[in-house]
């Protein structure tokens, strides 16, 4: 049994308590190994550990390259390679000091080694805060497919600093608003509206970040190792892990997020065809996507490569492509069969839309 997930720090006293934990640690002869990458070495680390301070606390870092192309099972073995080099034992830390790519990598690099060692994800994206870290879903992509990979190894503690923000691009908040407004969608109604139109250069995502939190803590102790409603969590990722797929292996610059924003118009309107959505809600989602999403205005030209690509996704089985659709906001249905027809269709809609 997956254990529920409730140590999760955010907030005043946050950095406090994580000093603490390190120092516990130090004193009962745990080895703390921290994972970053070439960004959150520069950018996060300072902020967690000054470097005065670094010794005190006897860490280790271990450095990995940033990006998707290096969510891979080479980029897992370095890790361990590093741990066992440095002497990590059963009762050592892995600190995940990253995205949402460092997350499940590292969350999978520990619940391998050594049959399992403690992990804590410490996120420094919006999506990683809103989504990524909590639930224990770790993996990584093989063969091109996404998070082909995985396991479930739910961490011991979540920090969320949202400093990290301001390390951020706009196009990565971007990319979050589409986990963010999915909640929105199967569990949340309020979402949206929050959303419409926002400067995101000084919108503060806290009380947003936390309303996800709390909506997937609930839906994935309720389910930890998915075999229902945990599902749901799923929406619009069944075209948009084929379409990130697909533009990874075409060497086409997408972002995770980005993709999702582009699996959520299509399977907003498969909702729309199969559960009788109101189509203002799909057309309200255009707006939004427009706003945020127009420069993925992409055109893929080969639909049946995108659909053999959901043809791997883990919730199909028996040759057939089952999807989260929903009947209205805050309404999902999982396991919703859909013809090939039906899909390559809300392919077709995407294409021809001009935004």
């Amino acid at each position: 049994m997956i254990k529920p997930e409730e140590n999760i720090f955010s907030g005043q006293g946050a950095i406090e308590s994580l000093h603490h934990y390190f120092a516990s640690c130090n004193a009962s002869k745990k080895m703390v190994f921290i994972l970053v990458d070439e960004n959150t070495r520069k950018y996060c680390l300072p902020f967690l550990i000054p470097q005065s301070e670094s010794d005190r606390y006897n860490l280790s870092i271990i450095e990995i390259h940033s990006g998707e192309k290096y969510k891979s099972l080479d980029t897992v073995a370095e890790i361990w390679k590093k741990l066992t080099l440095a002497g990590a034992d059963r009762k050592s830390v892995l600190v995940n000091l990253g995205g949402g790519v460092l997350c499940d990598l590292g969350g999978f690099a520990a619940s391998c080694y050594n049959r399992g060692i403690e992990t804590i994800h410490i996120p420094t994206t919006l999506l990683a805060m809103a989504d990524a870290s909590i639930g224990g879903k770790t993996g990584f992509d093989f063969m091109s497919y996404k998070n082909h990979i995985g396991s479930f190894h739910r961490p011991e503690r979540v920090y969320i600093f949202t400093e990290f923000l301001k390390t951020l691009e706009v196009r990565q908040i971007k990319a979050a608003m589409a986990e963010i407004i999915k909640y929105g969608f199967i569990s949340n109604p309020e979402i949206p509206g929050k959303l419409k139109i926002q400067d995101l250069t000084t919108f503060s995502f806290d009380a947003l970040i936390q309303i996800c939190i709390n909506a997937k803590i609930e839906i994935t102790n309720s389910d930890p190792d998915e075999q229902g409603l945990r599902k749901i969590l799923n929406f619009g990722h069944t075209v948009g892990h084929a379409i990130e797929s697909f533009a990874l292996s075409h060497e086409i610059d997408i972002l995770h997020g980005e993709a999702v924003a582009v699996g959520l118009l299509c399977e907003l309107w498969l909702s729309v065809r199969h559960r009788n959505l109101n189509i203002n809600i799909l057309n309200d989602y255009i707006r939004f996507y427009s706003e945020y999403f127009a420069h993925l205005s992409y055109v893929f030209e080969n639909a049946d490569d995108i659909l053999n690509r959901m043809m791997m996704d883990k919730k199909n089985s028996s040759g057939l492509l089952k999807f989260v659709l929903i009947s209205r906001l805050g309404e999902p249905v999982w396991d919703v069969i859909v013809s090939r027809e039906s899909v390559m269709e809300s392919l077709v809609f995407y294409n021809a839309l001009k935004v």
